[in-house]
């Protein structure tokens, strides 16, 4: 879905306008993306990853594979930004400017020639928050339960260059914070100071506010180190050590849920225009599955190259193919 919001900036008459697009569908809809997340908007734009902390289970495959389509999608934008010398290293300059809102010397940055860092932390050149929301329905759960979870998001979101905030609508404190995080980025509001890190609180952690050593390393025997993971591995393993693991979310059509699978909200002319249209799909893949297959027997088999071969004197001869 699409919404906009204007504020009033300087003079009278003068307005800043945000456009909001809402992806739904999940992860089978991912393509969407590339709708809102474009040349254009590249330079001033957001992106919020919500998950659910009703459905534990989930929040870490789905940040993972959001950031995963984000940078897929931004490598799409940057090969295009490319073509044209006066945009060429645009995408650069916003990965710089991340990095220096971050901070330019924070311990975790982007390591450069010269400059301090580890490189733990991969800056997409634009504002990702991760939204965590329904905290209302995670706040009876085992602190250590609360813990982990705490723990892992804010490390998804730190090595991400991202923020981080829990939100809840019976939660009047973080949604003023979800507020005031957007009224900076999209209207260059005042910059959002609050620091929450207490799993036992709605968590409220700006993007460079947070460090790999206040994390903390993840709770792991010796013995999973033996393979050389990588850190998202480790709280991967972590994580699905407390809340269990899902299939790997999947892109596309077929990875579409089916809808109202029990019949329960029947409408009439919905339902025989779905009908309809789902009837001809069939039929128009039975024509292409019968055009490929006529293909296929009407197409003659290519001809033999022909073979070069030596005799017992060393001459080369070359050898016909056979009809």
């Amino acid at each position: 879905s699409f919404t906009r919001k204007a504020t009033a900036k300087g003079g009278v008459g003068n307005k800043e306008t945000c456009h909001l697009w809402e992806i739904g569908g999940g992860a089978a809809l991912a393509g969407l993306l590339d709708v809102p997340l474009s040349e254009s908007s590249i330079k001033n734009c957001l992106v919020a990853i919500c998950v659910d902390l009703s459905k534990p289970e989930e929040t870490f495959p789905t940040i993972v594979f959001w950031m995963e389509r984000i940078r897929n999608r931004l490598f799409e934008v940057e090969k295009a930004l490319k073509q044209k010398a006066s945009t060429a290293k645009l995408m650069e300059q916003l990965r710089d400017r991340a990095a220096k809102r971050f901070g330019e010397k924070h311990p975790d940055n982007v390591s450069k020639e010269g400059a301090p860092g580890k490189g733990m932390v991969r800056h997409t050149g634009i504002t990702v928050v991760i939204v965590a929301n329904k905290f209302d329905e995670f706040t009876q759960k085992d602190p250590e339960i609360k813990r982990v979870m705490g723990k892992t998001l804010r490390f998804l979101a730190h090595t991400n260059g991202a923020g981080l905030l829990y939100i809840s609508n019976r939660d009047k404190p973080a949604l003023t914070h979800m507020r005031n995080l957007l009224n900076q980025f999209l209207f260059k509001g005042p910059p959002v100071k609050n620091k929450v890190t207490d799993h036992l609180k709605a968590l409220m952690v700006p993007a460079g506010a947070d460090s790999i050593k206040e994390i903390g390393v993840p709770p792991v025997d010796k013995s999973a180190l033996e393979k050389n993971p990588t850190p998202l591995d480790l709280w991967r393993q972590v994580f699905e050590g407390y809340f269990g693991s899902i299939p790997p979310l999947t892109m596309g059509v077929e990875a579409v849920p089916e809808i109202d699978p029990q019949g329960q909200f029947k409408e009439k002319e919905i339902d025989e225009t779905r009908a309809q249209k789902e009837e001809e799909l069939r039929l128009y893949r039975q024509a292409q599955e019968r055009a490929a297959a006529e293909v296929a027997k009407t197409a003659k088999p290519a001809a033999r190259p022909a073979v070069a071969r030596t005799s017992s004197s060393g001459a080369v001869k070359k050898s016909k193919p056979k009809d």
